[in-house]
């Protein structure tokens, strides 16, 4: 690494291919390798983008002992996240931690240890945050004085590769809850200056995935298939100045439609972030608010190499993954418990 430029590699090249692309748009970033199980979507995912001077790995222990990279995106199954991460840090690399950071916050904890230890980087991947419509809500959320959001991931019919590590509890740690609620919880939770959490209730749902019927099934599934995540995930998370947030998550339901909101209410008025994002103020009025994404992975990758030239704190930091994943963890608890649970 040199103080202008951050040499990257991109570990998995599922979600990996989107944080490739965002870093072909930093300057400051060169991407140098790419490290997967199959090393023909790897190639594929380099030519895509017309890198040429490329390595690609197929096993990690060989990737940290090229000593080729300064940094790496870690786009890797859940289950993966702590150990690999572990690894980059003794490795001397600086992390970018697609999210969730790991499968439970004891495993957070080790990981923001041993950066901590090694005096490296770890940022979260929460990619909405960086969207162009989100951030210009985000710069007028604090004069709304926000106290109450609910939020909305909804699939009708999306049970991610079937019979995969998405649908398996010990390798992807829940279901919809913690593959795309996390995505709106956190949005929400960003947008109200992320307040410490106290308490979390939910109820889980498998009426679906667990019998492999529509509209969870699609025709994908077959006797072999593993599915002990929840479809449906719904509850709520209390927080100490009194905000609550109140979500649903799911993979399958009936309903008339997929559905991505979040909405959140404040003594000066609401923000609406949807397809029409804008802010209600108290008297009524509406701000209509750019709806353009723009290229939020371009946006997030961009901050972290920043952050790795800089050794600046990135936002999200790993302190704030661990909270998430505290928060995770006690919305699963609470659901298999079926009472509130407190979070500490």
């Amino acid at each position: 690494m040199t103080s202008q430029r951050v040499r990257v590699a991109v570990l998995g090249a599922g979600i990996g291919r989107q944080h490739l692309r965002g870093y072909m748009g930093v300057e400051k970033a060169e991407v140098v390798a790419i490290c997967d199980l199959d090393p023909a979507r790897a190639q594929a995912m380099a030519d895509e983008f017309g890198i040429a001077e490329i390595r690609i790995f197929t096993d990690i222990n060989e990737f940290l002992a090229s000593e080729c990279a300064d940094a790496v995106s870690l786009c890797l199954p859940n289950f993966l996240h702590a150990q690999i991460a572990k690894q980059c840090f003794e490795a001397g690399l600086d992390v970018l931690c697609e999210k969730p950071l790991a499968l439970n916050a004891a495993e957070a904890i080790e990981i923001a240890e041993t950066a901590k230890k090694y005096g490296r980087i770890c940022m979260i991947g929460q990619v909405l945050r960086f969207r162009e419509d989100v951030l210009a809500l985000k710069a007028r959320a604090d004069e709304l004085e926000i106290y109450y959001a609910r939020v909305m991931a909804r699939r009708v019919n999306g049970i991610p590769k079937w019979g995969g590590w998405f649908t398996q509890q010990k390798l992807a740690g829940g279901g919809p809850l913690i593959d795309t609620g996390v995505h709106m919880i956190d949005l929400a939770w960003w947008f109200a200056g992320c307040p410490a959490p106290v308490s979390a209730s939910a109820t889980n749902y498998a009426a679906f995935g667990k019998e492999k019927l529509p509209p969870g099934s699609g025709g994908a599934a077959n006797e072999n298939d593993v599915f002990d995540v929840e479809d449906v995930g719904a509850g709520l998370v209390r927080f100490e100045n009194g905000l609550s947030i109140h979500f649903e998550a799911s993979w399958a339901i009936n309903a008339d439609g997929d559905s991505r909101y979040c909405h959140l209410h404040g003594k000066n008025g609401a923000i609406i972030w949807n397809d029409a994002p804008k802010i209600i103020a108290a008297d009524g009025t509406v701000a209509d608010m750019p709806k353009e994404a723009g290229n939020a992975f371009q946006k997030e990758t961009e901050h972290f190499v920043d952050c790795v030239l800089s050794r600046e704190t990135p936002d999200p930091d790993v302190a704030q993954g661990i909270t998430m994943m505290k928060i995770l963890d006690a919305l699963y608890e609470s659901a298999r418990i079926g009472r509130e649970v407190e979070i500490v």
